[in-house]
């Protein structure tokens, strides 16, 4: 597996000559796509991939966090029809059986059972065979580096990349351990721009999932106050209970903790770094464990890809 620094000097210098082949015989107006993290909100980008490739658009590249790396790596490896196939058939339960729970390790699930289902169908896969240049980010958890896996055994690279800390094991390459992109570039513009892609999709998975961030002053009252309810005032009449706290659980709150992370790193990598157009599935409705959901977040993909089609053929056309 070859990695790269997200210094664009640094990956300028470490292509290969047939990436860069790839990258001139595909440029044209054609699009590069950015794919987010975002869990099983990115069930959304199968949606999207559909519907660009029924409306005849032509993928120069695919940078892709998280799940992003998972849905682009099999689009860009012919296996997008297989990879929803396996989607629309989870359940709750079928879930539950593909996670290997182990309270020993690393994370909270081994992932192998998921790596095998993925195996199945992409062993043998090398991310350098692909039809179009394909790099998935992921980071390394000693460093808080970024790193783009850019050639090598593509479901390694997917698996790097989609592992969420505390919940999958690390993944250990060329002596780096690696954990989930996300935790440094959710939505991969960056990447893209690097290789010198000059149009540029973004696929947000959490635009609407919080407002723009603020500073709230708020007092903080007595702990009692906050779990017991207000009996009757000394003049007799009622007051109104405060209401309950929310108890998330430790899931939960790992979960809400990440969703705000994820937000709030978007907004400033791609504040900095804007991309020339974005698609933003709603799909705050959604979590992020509810991967049994797929059929609704594929289906709200692919009909805010299809609204925005004049736009981006606009984008495509441009020289």
């Amino acid at each position: 597996m070859q990695l790269a620094s997200s210094s664009r000097d640094k990956a300028a210098t470490i292509d290969p000559p047939e990436l860069s082949d790839k990258l001139e015989k595909t440029r044209g107006n054609a699009i590069a796509l950015a794919l987010g993290g975002g869990a099983a909100r990115g069930w959304a980008h199968i949606g999207v991939l559909h519907a660009l490739d029924e409306a005849g658009f032509r993928i120069a590249m695919i940078a892709g966090t998280s799940i992003g790396a998972l849905v682009g790596g099999c689009y860009l490896a012919g296996k997008l029809d297989e990879l929803e196939t396996f989607a629309r058939s989870l359940s709750r339960r079928r879930m539950l059986g593909l996670l290997d729970i182990q309270f020993a390790g690393s994370g909270l699930f081994g992932g192998m059972r998921l790596n095998r289902e993925m195996e199945s169908h992409m062993r043998g896969v090398q991310i350098e065979e692909l039809r179009r240049p394909f790099v998935a980010v992921a980071t390394e958890i000693s460093t808080g580096h970024e790193i783009w896996l850019t050639h090598g055994d593509l479901v390694t690279a997917v698996r790097a990349s989609y592992s969420l800390p505390g919940i999958f094991e690390p993944v250990e390459c060329n002596g780096k351990v690696l954990v989930d992109g996300a935790l440094v570039n959710p939505v991969p513009v960056s990447v893209c721009r690097a290789y010198e892609q000059p149009r540029v999709v973004a696929v947000n998975l959490n635009y609407d999932l919080f407002g723009r961030s603020g500073v709230v002053k708020h007092g903080a009252p007595r702990a009692e106050m906050n779990v017991r309810a207000t009996a009757e005032s000394s003049s007799g009449s009622l007051r109104k209970s405060p209401s309950k706290p929310v108890r998330l659980g430790i899931s939960g709150v790992m979960v809400e903790s990440y969703n705000i992370i994820q937000d709030r790193i978007s907004r400033a990598r791609l504040a900095g770094d804007p991309p020339d157009y974005s698609l933003h599935p709603r799909l705050s409705d959604i979590g992020l464990a509810d991967f049994h959901r797929a059929s609704e977040a594929i289906d709200l993909g692919y009909e805010v890809t299809m609204d925005r089609l004049p736009d981006l053929r606009r984008l495509a056309e441009l020289a």
